[in-house]
């Protein structure tokens, strides 16, 4: 796979003013090499050839150019209440917020809020006006290019879940993913896009951090001075949820979240990263309506600042039994748009596979087998790890050194299951030291093919019983005949 590591030249960028000719000026909110979608100031959008747009001077109007009492108006559909006037102020009262009895109004700083004399003011979400577009307005012009943060694992401007059980490593991989984009380099065959990162982490302190990362960076032929792009938020030890329900029901970001976000803004990173989703999300995991909230939330500052969204999750007993890698509602799969699942190798403990459950922009099924190797993942040339052969020798020698002493007592031990099955046998030998029988059993075949242990058969034609022998001692037991 492979991905281009800078970000498309273009002459504007997200949130930047234009004048896009005859349909007026307006803002930029999407923006690829060819092309820009522009939120016009009249109220509508269009997809507009970056050589058809000029800077434009002109500021943007407060709220889409509704004026107070027209955005109460709004206000008022969605918690009812009466609009009351004063000489220069218009509030909404006897709205309904959350069950709660409240006055509505628009603040100095031009943002609603509700009030009551018991709590004060609290910011109040304001609906915004939909924005209809004409496809026909498309017509001539290119078609946007898809943006990755990595091509066919991780879309820009989206949440892609990633998923693991506890102790896999998934907070590694994602670690070392962005910590690559950070340092600009390629990690396991993959090219991050390359720039800012911010990584919110909210199980581990910041030592283990300061340790994965030396590891990760020494791994890449990198110093941590290289990762002068990564921003960590290391929250092992403080309450980190993002968003919460409030009485309703409905999802709340907390102000954790709105500082978050604000940082973000500011920084402008390429990959955000939430480890993990249960230290984070405040809502019943299993009520799907909350679930898509907190994504469409997380999706939302994804689109606004123009970057990739990682969210790091535990899968249930039964999403680890089945292999899909979910945990509680449906509603995190089918919320995100690119879903990976992690998994560990049962025969050799360093061993991964990363496997892409979920694209709606791309192929699903396709595989990474990674291994671990020094504090970081590298990519699986199917060779047994230096840990997996240091067992497997181990395991080899321990059959020859006990299968001898065996021989030697008049124990024979047989190379088919039955009761003196040979790894069977010395795996319950005290010299086994803790051995199990399948690996003796791996091991018998290896013997046999490497010619370190042979099967003979004796006894008379009638009763033919076949039984292992250490090689070099039966041709000792030749000669000495």
């Amino acid at each position: 796979m492979t991905n281009s590591t800078a970000q498309p030249s273009a002459p504007f960028k997200i949130g930047d003013r234009v004048d896009t000719g005859a349909c007026g000026a307006g803002t930029v909110i999407e923006v690829s090499q060819s092309s820009a979608v522009v939120e016009l100031d009249k109220g509508d959008r269009g997809n507009f050839g970056l050589t058809h747009l000029k800077p434009s001077d002109t500021p943007k109007p407060a709220n889409d150019n509704l004026n107070h009492r027209e955005r109460l108006e709004r206000l008022q559909k969605r918690y009812g209440g009466t609009l009351f006037e004063t000489g220069h102020d218009t509030r909404l009262h006897g709205a309904t917020v959350d069950g709660e009895a409240v006055s509505i109004g628009i603040g100095t700083d031009n943002r609603a809020f509700f009030y009551t004399p018991k709590t004060g003011r609290r910011p109040l979400d304001e609906p915004q006006p939909l924005g209809f577009i004409n496809p026909a307005a498309w017509h001539g012009e290119p078609v946007p290019d898809r943006q990755w943060y990595i091509d066919g694992l991780i879309p820009m401007r989206q949440v892609t879940l990633l998923s693991g059980d506890g102790g896999v490593g998934k907070s590694l991989l994602a670690l070392q993913i962005a910590a690559a984009g950070a340092m600009s380099v390629e990690t396991l065959g993959l090219a991050p896009w390359a720039g800012e990162v911010l990584y919110v982490g909210a199980e581990d302190e910041s030592d283990e951090f300061h340790r994965r990362l030396a590891d990760i960076a020494k791994a890449h032929d990198r110093t941590l001075a290289d990762l002068f792009m990564f921003r960590l938020l290391p929250m092992a030890d403080m309450d980190a949820l993002l968003s919460v329900p409030d009485k309703a029901g409905n999802m709340r970001p907390t102000p954790l979240w709105q500082d978050l976000t604000e940082y973000a803004a500011e920084w402008q990173p390429k990959l955000i990263v939430l480890d993990t989703a249960a230290d984070l999300y405040g809502g019943d995991e299993i009520k799907r309506g909350q679930v898509r909230q907190f994504i469409a939330m997380l999706r939302k500052l994804a689109i606004e600042i123009d970057c990739a969204i990682v969210l790091l999750s535990h899968p249930s007993v039964q999403g680890m039994q089945s292999g899909s890698g979910l945990s509680g509602s449906t509603g995190w799969s089918n919320s995100v748009r690119s879903r990976l699942y992690l998994t560990a190798d049962k025969e050799d403990p360093d061993r991964r596979v990363l496997t892409n459950k979920k694209s709606n922009y791309g192929k699903t099924g396709d595989e990474i087998k990674l291994r671990w190797q020094d504090g970081a993942f590298v990519v699986d040339d199917g060779k047994p790890s230096q840990a997996a052969g240091l067992l497997a020798r181990r395991a080899e020698d321990i059959f020859v050194a006990v299968l001898s002493k065996l021989n030697r007592q008049g124990q024979n031990l047989s190379p088919s299951p039955s009761a003196t099955y040979g790894p069977k046998v010395i795996a319950e030998h005290a010299d086994a030291k803790g051995m199990s029988k399948r690996d003796l059993a791996a091991a018998m075949q290896r013997l046999l093919d490497a010619g370190t242990i042979c099967i003979v058969e004796e006894g008379p034609e009638s009763r033919k019983r076949k039984r292992l022998l250490v090689a070099s001692e039966m041709f000792q037991r030749s000669d000495s005949n």
